[in-house]
């Protein structure tokens, strides 16, 4: 009775979102292109949380599943003349798969803190090699620039910044109702218990390692796709894409949202990106302001932004609801 009162409340607030989704279009353009990007980091931040959030694996390494699927589209839309988005759709795929399959058989091996520095070594690697061996192709620091809009057919174009950012939002969709699927199925259970005590599932006959490689590998392919669709937002793509301090960025994005919640990446994205935005347009230390802002979120919010609203709306219903 709790979860059906609490579904029937999220309705309002559902409809709520979605008019904001819709409305982004009639504000001017520069609100556009902000909010496209906090859609795409969400995304990216989604990933993160995925392995964090409900798997209990800290990551150092999302970066070269963001940067990877960047720099295939940029690559393939540059270099190789492929305008077909489906077909570049499928190798950024398979080329994030067979990435994340590599390196997670390895780095899964070791645990905590140890899995920590391996995945950072892989993304440091990762750009040592788009850096220097891979120069005639990446172009180095200099980056890939003049990457085109793609083209979705059935006369659909995503040339125009309102296009592109309906475009974004139904991937978006896609991702975050997969994100809500996985979490809700027996396997994301089964992702939670090993979060909380892995000893504990091992015993109950679970094979952890099998679970913590799959959840490893979607949220490579979720990470993956937010760098292809920065690839097309940013129409520019260089190593900094792959270097381990975004990864680190996505940490801070999912701690300042929320760990572990479903919308965490959302909130954290949303304030990430608009604290950047509006400091920056103050002063040029805003990056120290936003470690402080972030260290307090960390000492006095544990819940991130989205464990404050979860709070905060129980305390106005007047009692306990499941599910955030």
């Amino acid at each position: 009775m709790e979860k059906a009162a609490y579904r029937w409340k999220s309705i309002p607030v559902a409809m709520a979102g979605i008019a904001a989704v819709l409305m982004v279009p009639l504000l001017p353009d520069y609100a556009v292109t902000l909010a496209t990007s906090i859609i795409i980091y969400s995304i990216y931040v989604t990933s993160a949380n995925l392995l964090t959030g409900y798997t209990g694996l800290v990551s150092l390494g999302q970066a070269m599943f963001w940067g990877s699927g960047a720099y295939v589209v940029a690559i393939l839309t540059t270099r190789a003349h492929v305008t077909n988005l489906y077909l570049i759709a499928l190798i950024c795929l398979v080329t994030v798969v067979l990435l994340s399959a590599f390196f997670g058989a390895l780095a899964l091996r070791v645990k905590r803190l140890y899995f920590m520095i391996v995945t950072f070594a892989f993304g440091h690697v990762v750009w040592c090699i788009a850096m220097y061996p891979m120069q005639r192709i990446t172009f180095g620091y200099d980056g890939i620039k003049d990457i085109a809009r793609p083209y979705l057919g059935f006369s659909l174009s995503t040339a125009s910044g309102v296009s592109f950012y309906y475009f974004v939002v139904m991937v978006a969709a896609i991702c975050f109702f997969g994100m809500r699927l996985v979490i809700n199925s027996p396997f994301g259970h089964a992702l939670v218990g090993i979060r909380d005590n892995e000893h504990r599932m091992m015993a109950l006959g679970y094979n952890t390692y099998l679970y913590k490689y799959i959840s490893y590998m979607l949220s490579a392919v979720i990470a993956g796709t937010a760098g292809a669709l920065f690839a097309y937002f940013n129409g520019y793509v260089n190593p900094s894409e792959l270097h381990w301090l975004w990864s680190g960025d996505a940490l801070m994005m999912m701690f300042i949202g929320g760990v572990g919640t479903f919308w965490g990446p959302l909130w954290g994205a949303l304030a990430y990106t608009g604290l950047r935005y509006w400091l920056s347009s103050y002063t040029m230390y805003w990056f120290g302001i936003e470690g402080i802002i972030f260290i307090c979120v960390v000492l006095f919010f544990r819940g991130g932004i989205a464990g404050f609203v979860g709070n905060l709306r129980r305390r106005l219903s007047g009692g306990s609801t499941e599910g955030r």
